[in-house]
This record gives C-alpha cells, structure tokens and sequence, in this order.
C-alpha cells in the first residue's frame, strides 16, 4: 500500500472520529445560532456550559439519537475531503521532497521543503 493511500485512509479515519465527538456540540450549536430569542439563564451561562446545556436538553427532550441527527452525509463529506486531502498532500509533498533533492545536487539549497514550497503544498492538496 502506498503512503499516500496510507495517509488518505488514516486522515479520513481521524476526521470520522473528530466529527463524531464533536458532532452532538455542533448540532446544538446550530440551533442555538437560529434562534432568536434568548433566555435569560443561557445569557448568564458561559458558551461551554450553554453547549452541554444543550446537549442535555436537546437529550431530555427528543432523545440522544436526536444529537446525532443528519450524521451521515457529514461523516461522508468528512471522510471524503480529509482523505483526499491527505492522499493529494503526500503525492505532491514526495515531488516536492524530490525537486529539493534535485536542487541541491545542482548547488542550490540544502534539499530540504522549505516553507513556501510546504504551503504550496497544503493548498494545492486542498
């Protein structure tokens, strides 16, 4: 298996994993965000605390499926823009590492990725 299938398959994988600790907080998130009159309690409360508030609310209320509503395209739109994004970073960050070689066989440079050819990188792979 290539290192760039490895690392498209392992940022999908840690980005599946981050969307589903974090998804129940952005689910709340959005609701709070639309709408449109505030308690007062949620005013005084800090924005952490009002995240958990919600969670158990939205919990209490609809049950905690509810918090995971909508989960799947996002696992899906997660897992493919993270793997893609990490197999296109290695492809494009071994050419890099290649052409650094290259100049420093013709004298110029020390054949490391600086930092501008690193951010080239990452936005093209983006």
């Amino acid at each position: 298996m290539s290192d760039a299938l490895i690392n498209g398959l392992a940022g999908a994988g840690g980005g599946i994993i981050a969307q589903l600790i974090t998804y129940p907080l952005q689910t709340v998130n959005t609701r709070q965000q639309t709408e449109r009159d505030m308690k007062k309690e949620r005013r005084k409360l800090g924005t952490v605390e009002q995240m958990f508030q919600g969670d158990r609310q939205v919990a209490k209320q609809e049950g905690w499926t509810r918090l995971y509503g909508g989960l799947t395209p996002s696992l899906v739109g997660t897992a493919t823009s993270q793997g893609v994004y990490y197999y296109f970073y290695q492809i494009l960050r071994n050419k890099a590492e290649v052409a650094a070689l290259e100049h420093r066989k013709k004298g110029i440079g020390d054949g490391s990725v600086g930092m501008f050819s690193s951010l080239v990188v990452a936005a093209l792979s983006g």
